[in-house]
């Protein structure tokens, strides 16, 4: 139960990191304008990463592969929603988007930019997702290293490939390149702040493994 509870955390968060990206674009304080432009689903994002590695660390590679499959139902259940939202029929609301603007001519533009998201999201999340999976378990080094290394390389490279196929164009170039820098030295610092996190998550794991009985009657023992 507590692996499904894992992929369904999963999906949740996917989903939740795509719809925060397309509304609000935050500012990080420690860098100056353009340089200061983070989407405000980084942190549901990381927090996939985080999950993926505790069960690859406690369930192995097998079981990592399948968080890629989860995260891309997660899109297509998205982008499936998204779409019969349009066909709503057309309805004034008052207060959302534009005074006097309609629901539907709103919700239309957040679903175009939506779709490029999704889109650099699905191609950045299978190739950040299939590296973070092959590095952990092909590097064998200290848990703690190799996590927050690992990591830090993939959030890279997902930042970089997400950002040029969601928001060129949309952003200017030297927007483009500020959000791309502010967006890797935010998660390099959420990565090393995630590790007690990760720590806890293994314990936590570790601890349901001791708590569920055996079909022989034994019970297992806790730990990392």
């Amino acid at each position: 139960m507590r692996k499904e509870i894992l992929y369904a955390s999963i999906g949740a968060l996917y989903v939740a990191a795509q719809i925060f990206t397309a509304i609000r674009i935050g500012s990080f304080p420690l860098l100056p304008e353009p340089y200061d432009l983070v989407p405000a689903g980084v942190f549901a994002y990381l927090a996939i990463f985080v999950v993926a590695n505790i069960i690859n660390e406690k369930e192995g590679r097998r079981e990592g592969w399948k968080i890629i499959a989860a995260g891309l139902i997660a899109n297509v259940l998205l982008l499936i929603n998204l779409y019969l939202e349009l066909i709503v029929p057309d309805a004034t609301v008052r207060g959302f988007g534009a005074v006097g603007g309609s629901l539907a001519t709103t919700f239309s533009h957040l679903t175009s930019i939506e779709v490029r998201i999704v889109i650099g999201s699905v191609i950045a999340f299978v190739v950040a997702m299939y590296l973070n999976n092959y590095l952990y378990h092909r590097w064998k080094w200290n848990l703690w290293a190799r996590y927050g290394i690992i990591l830090i390389l993939v959030m890279t490279i997902d930042t970089v490939l997400f950002h040029t196929i969601a928001f060129a164009g949309v952003f200017s170039t030297e927007g483009l390149l500020g959000s791309i820098a502010s967006v890797t030295i935010f998660k390099i610092i959420l990565t090393l702040v995630s590790i007690p996190v990760f720590a806890m998550g293994l314990k936590a794991y570790g601890w349901t493994e001791f708590l569920e009985t055996a079909p022989d009657g034994s019970v297992g023992s806790p730990g990392v």
